[in-house]
This record gives C-alpha cells, sequence and structure tokens, in this order.
C-alpha cells in the first residue's frame, strides 16, 4: 500500500503531528499540494519535501543543488522542449537517458521523450526550485533565446520536433506511403501511414507530442499556426530519403483537435510512361489513338485517388516534343515536367480554371491540360478550346465512363457542345498488385470461377505474404481500366435525346464501351491482382449468398497483415 506524504515526512522526523494538521487545514482552504502547504507553513523546506515525494513514487532523487549535468546530455534537448515538458537531463544509465522532473505524476513525459528522441527515458525527482534554476542556467529563461539557437548551433535540424517530423516523413518514403494521416484523441496522437490503397498505424503516442508536432507542420506549410477552427491547405517541400518530396497538406478541426492529412508526391518516381500504367493492348492502343489526335476534349475519370492524374502526365510526356506547346492549369500543380508550361490556380484572387484557360488561348498551345472541371465556366471553356483547334485533356469525378457525359449535362454544359467536342472518356481504379515473391498457384475457388466465368481446373494466383510485402501478400498496385470512344451513333443520340440513361443503353449495346469488369477480369486471369481487389472496385451481380461471402471475406487474401483502409 502506497504511504501517504505526511506519513513518510513523520515517520523521518521530518515534521511533527501539530505541523501536518495545520497543513491539512491550509490545503482545504487554497488551492495547493500538501507538500507545499508544509513549505509554505515553513514546517519544511523544498528540497526535504521532495526526497519524500520521491519515496512515496519509488523513483530515485537528483540534487541539482549548483550542479550542471554534462552538455552532451543537456544538447539532446532545445529550450521550447525542456521548459514545455519541464525536464533537464542529468545522467545515462544502463543505456538509458535520466531525466529530473520536479512533479512525480509527470512520469509520462518519459513517454514524450522517447517519442522526440527516439531513446530509451527514465524519469528521476528533483526538488523545483533547483531545477528551475538549472533550466535558467542551461537553456535561459523561459520563453528565452535557447543556448542550442541556431544563431550559435547553425543548425535549426537539430531541435527534437524537427527530428521527429524527418524520421516520420523518412519511414514513410521507405514504406512506400502516399499519405500521412496525424490524428489526436483523448489521451494519444495516431499516426498511420496509407500504402497501396489502405491505412496502416504507424505508432501511437502520447498526446503531449502533438502541439508542437502540428505547429511545425503548420509553420512548414505556411499556415496560421493560431487558426484552429477552420480548415487550412498548404504545402510543405521536403527531402526524405534522398527524394524531393512535394508535401499537400490539409488541416480539419475535429472534436479531439485539429486532424491534418499529408499526402506525399514525388514528382518524379510518380511519372510513368503509357507502357508502365497497366493497360492491356486494346486499352493502350485506342488511348495512344485517342491522344494523338490534333483537336477535342478527353476525359479522363473515376474517384480521388484512382490514378487520373498520373495518366493524364503519361499522356503529356507522350506529347511532350519541341514542335508541340504544351500548357497545364491545375490546383496545385502536382508533378514538375521539363518542357511544359505549367500554372497552378490562386482562386483568392480570382485566378480560376476558366480564367487562366482563357488566357491560354492567347498562347498558341497545341495540348492543354486542365486540372479538373468542376464548373459550368470551366467545362464550357475547355470545349470552346478543343472546336478551335487544340487537344485539351480533363478530370471529373465520376463512377464511370458514361457517366462523365451525364456530370457534363448536370453542369449545364449543352448536349450539341458535347457531342461535337468530346472524344473519348477513360474511368479507372488501382487494385493492388500480388507480390510476386510470395504468390502461388493455387485452384480458383467455386467463388472465383463464378465471377471470373471461368471452369474449376483454372489456376489462379494467391497471397500469401512475405517480408518484401510485409506479410501482406500484396506489394504496389496496378490500373484497372474501362474507356468509352465516341463515334456517330453516339454523338447522334446526344443531340436527339440527351437522357443519361438512353446515352448509357446505346453505349453499352453498341460496343464503343468497354467496361472495367473486363480489364479487371484480365488482369487476375494474368496474376496482377485477385478477385477480392476486383470486387472492390467493380460491380459484380451474383446470387445473394456468394454476394455475402464476398462482402465478408478476403478471397485469396493472407489472414493476417491487410490493414482496413
Amino acid at each position: 500500500m502506497r504511504q501517504q506524504l505526511g506519513d513518510i515526512l513523520r515517520a523521518q522526523g521530518a515534521i511533527t503531528e501539530e505541523q501536518l494538521r495545520g497543513a491539512l487545514a491550509v490545503q482545504k482552504t487554497r488551492s495547493l499540494t500538501l507538500g507545499e502547504a508544509l513549505v509554505l507553513q515553513g514546517a519544511c523546506d523544498e528540497d526535504t519535501v521532495a526526497r519524500a515525494l520521491a519515496r512515496q513514487a519509488r523513483m530515485p532523487f537528483v540534487d541539482l543543488g549548483g550542479r550542471t549535468p554534462p552538455a552532451r546530455l543537456t544538447d539532446l534537448l532545445d529550450a521550447g522542449v525542456a521548459w514545455e515538458q519541464e525536464v533537464l537531463p542529468v545522467a545515462e544509465k544502463d543505456g538509458r537517458l535520466v531525466v529530473a522532473v520536479a512533479d512525480p505524476s509527470r512520469v509520462s513525459v518519459s513517454d514524450t521523450l522517447r517519442f522526440l528522441l527516439d531513446r530509451e527515458v527514465s524519469v528521476a525527482m528533483a526538488a523545483p526550485a533547483p531545477l528551475r534554476d538549472a533550466l535558467e542556467r542551461i537553456y535561459g529563461p523561459r520563453g528565452g533565446v535557447s543556448k542550442a539557437a541556431p544563431e550559435e548551433s547553425g543548425d535549426s535540424e537539430e531541435a527534437p520536433v524537427v527530428r521527429l517530423v524527418n524520421k516520420m516523413f523518412d519511414e514513410a518514403v521507405q514504406e512506400r506511403a502516399s499519405d500521412i494521416h496525424i490524428e489526436p484523441f483523448t489521451e494519444k496522437v495516431r499516426l498511420r501511414f496509407r500504402i497501396d490503397g489502405r491505412l496502416k498505424v504507424y505508432a501511437e503516442h502520447p498526446i503531449d507530442v502533438f502541439p508542437a508536432l502540428l505547429s511545425h507542420i503548420k509553420v512548414s506549410a505556411g499556415l496560421d499556426i493560431a487558426e484552429k477552427r477552420k480548415p487550412q491547405d498548404g504545402r510543405i517541400e521536403h527531402r526524405a530519403a534522398g527524394r524531393e518530396l512535394d508535401v499537400r497538406t490539409s488541416i480539419l478541426p475535429t472534436s479531439n483537435g485539429e486532424t491534418c492529412v499529408m499526402r506525399l508526391l514525388d514528382r518524379e518516381a510518380n511519372l510513368l510512361s503509357l507502357e508502365d500504367l497497366g493497360m492491356g493492348a486494346s486499352a493502350l492502343r485506342w488511348f495512344r489513338e485517342g491522344i494523338e489526335k490534333p483537336n477535342g476534349i478527353f476525359l479522363v475519370t473515376g474517384p480521388t485517388g484512382s490514378g487520373k492524374t498520373t495518366t493524364l502526365y503519361a499522356a503529356l510526356q507522350e506529347l511532350n516534343r519541341a514542335d508541340r506547346k504544351i500548357l497545364t492549369v491545375e490546383d496545385p500543380v502536382e508533378y514538375r515536367v521539363k518542357g511544359i508550361n505549367q500554372v497552378q490556380v490562386h482562386p483568392r484572387i480570382g485566378l480560376s480554371f476558366a480564367r487562366v484557360l482563357r488566357a491560354f488561348l492567347r498562347q498558341a498551345p497545341n495540348v492543354v491540360l486542365v486540372g479538373e472541371i468542376r464548373d459550368r465556366e470551366t467545362a464550357e471553356t475547355a470545349i470552346q478550346a478543343s472546336l478551335t483547334g487544340h487537344l485539351v485533356f480533363s478530370t471529373v469525378h465520376t463512377n464511370d465512363a458514361p457517366s462523365a457525359v451525364t456530370r457534363l449535362l448536370d453542369m449545364g454544359v449543352p448536349p450539341f457542345l458535347i457531342a461535337t467536342s468530346l472524344r473519348g472518356v477513360l474511368a479507372q481504379r488501382l487494385v493492388r498488385r500480388i507480390c510476386s515473391a510470395c504468390a502461388v498457384k493455387e485452384p480458383a475457388t467455386r467463388l472465383e470461377q463464378r465471377v471470373l466465368e471461368v471452369g474449376p481446373d483454372t489456376e489462379l494466383l494467391h497471397p500469401r505474404g512475405c517480408p518484401v510485402c510485409a506479410r501482406n501478400g500484396f506489394r504496389g498496385r496496378v490500373g484497372v481500366y474501362e474507356w468509352l470512344d465516341m463515334d456517330e451513333r453516339l454523338r447522334e443520340i446526344l443531340f436527339r435525346s440527351p437522357e443519361p440513361a438512353e446515352f448509357r443503353r446505346v453505349a453499352k449495346s453498341s460496343g464503343r464501351w468497354v467496361p472495367l469488369l473486363a480489364d479487371a477480369t484480365e488482369k487476375v486471369l494474368e496474376g496482377s491482382t485477385t478477385v477480392t481487389e476486383l470486387l472492390r472496385v467493380t460491380r459484380v451481380d451474383l446470387p445473394d449468398e456468394e454476394s455475402q461471402t464476398a462482402s465478408q471475406a478476403d478471397v485469396g487474401a493472407p489472414a493476417e497483415g491487410i490493414a482496413s483502409g
């Protein structure tokens, strides 16, 4: 049973029973701890109380009176962290860093410092006054200039919070993460990486780390650190693991504090050729023919994170020759490509997609990329550009290729403009690629046979999990595509009856629309992905029993190591 502080001091002969009762009476009328009340009454000094508190908490005690710890230890913390946590590194013991605190209830500071310094930390007790004197002597006054400030050290990268952020980015790049999610909760802050489209917990740390971490990210992204009520967006240019990253940063206020999502864009690593996209032979042939046309508008559609921008940049690289002028307007510019003129929109100053696009036409371009069509003005301006001899690429957010036409109609674009300008629509999704190091060939299950419409003697690759793929069974992703090729019959339908259902019916019966399921099935049969991934991105009509089975199980996936996203 834990001893009471008063009993420890009485047993040591440091105070009398009468002094203890007097301190307890003072404590009832004032917001003081028992130790503070005893010192206030003059019953004993701070050093005696601190030693008793250390004994009560079963912590070692360190006497800081007139002593200065070695600089190699105190240099591990900068002034801001030392004062914020009210700790002082004092010794090393058995490979652990020992830090002094004046409050035994702050033992959780060891978790915070373990996270910041990436080493084991233990806590010792010190008297409050000597600890404050030591902190001022070593780090300067609270809120003042640190002895390890940039002008002396010449390297602000030594700050623990900066080291923490650098480590987080380095490991995100090594893990091939596309996003970093920083999420505060009541007692902890959770860091997650999105890898191959799935979220995976990277670390969980004490909530004390969060304010300094988020403030550093906000400053780096050029955001207002004092604004905590409104969403904010910014960007960071950061070098991690030898790569130059463009980090799109989004801050969103929640009930537990501000959550942060950072999208990592490696401009060079993510630039793929058309062959690298994973298109089948027929899709690649159709796409190449479409982007080589001298004019018209070509749309790429799909949900957020489906690889639309990567596909468009692959097309631009194919067209990027000395005899062509290529202009892009984006929000933001994701990848920088030599030989292409790129513009970022700034809505706050009136530099919208439509305004930049109108200015583009006076620059005599051959090819124009509009990052996204969001409204009628942008859509009509892009279409007008395509009708005046320019090849225009853009994206819209729809579920399939025919819905791109529906989306333009919903925006209020006249059907005749769509019919005369639209050359084709490519819809896409990303599915996880089976790890080639651990995949095994096995007979297709009954569900796989039903989905793929194959016989029982068919063998398919199934993931197993190995160190190469972090036991997931998947490594990397591959695109799955569907395409709609506009012909005279479809144009006539738009002229005559701009009903989305009618357009979809004719597109399906004409053979000009190759649905996503066809390409996804081909990817499964060739061993690139699994039926589970196919069912995740496409719609397959199955009997109720099989549909339920498909939704409850990961067909062919390893039992462990798959993080949900």
